[in-house]
């Protein structure tokens, strides 16, 4: 609490997690919202479909990480390469510590270290990758031509979706 006494939470995970305090679950039966259960029930839904969002994402950054970002680093001959390489182990390591996990509580607890820490360090070495690899050599868009493709593609070339 605040010192003007209001909740202050800075997690999504914990925050989800206060849905089934007794407080809320006496509230939201008193106003014919929610059954306890039902509090509890949306409680453990909201923090699966967290976890199965960051795991989906988890898998995506192995896949790019795999396939693109380690080749063009190879290719190069220089860039992050090591760092890269520990990271697969890395993730894939946490994904079996989350499936590990015996409550959904515990496993979104798991999935939000994993996207705001292990994988924001990641994305670190991957955007410094990205700066050392000529752009003829790495395989993905780049965020000029991601955000800007409009503006330095001609209407007719291929692969122009206008």
């Amino acid at each position: 609490l605040t010192d003007k006494g209001l909740w202050r939470i800075d997690s999504g995970v914990e925050a989800i997690a206060v849905l089934s305090s007794d407080k809320n679950k006496e509230l939201f039966e008193k106003m014919s919202v929610f059954s306890p259960s039902e509090c509890e029930a949306r409680q453990d839904i909201l923090h699966d479909h967290y976890t199965n969002t960051v795991e989906m994402e988890a898998l995506c950054l192995i896949d790019l990480i795999q396939q693109h970002v380690i080749p063009s680093v190879k290719k190069c001959g220089f860039g992050p390469l090591s760092e890269l390489e520990g990271y697969v182990p890395k993730l894939k390591a946490a994904l079996e510590e989350i499936h590990a996990s015996s409550t959904s509580y515990e496993k979104a607890k798991l999935a939000r270290v994993l996207r705001l820490e292990t994988m924001v360090e990641m994305r670190e070495t991957c955007d410094a990758a990205e700066e050392a690899v000529p752009a003829e050599d790495w395989t993905l868009g780049t965020y000029k031509e991601l955000l800007f493709m409009d503006s330095h593609m001609a209407y007719n070339e291929p692969g122009f979706q206008g």
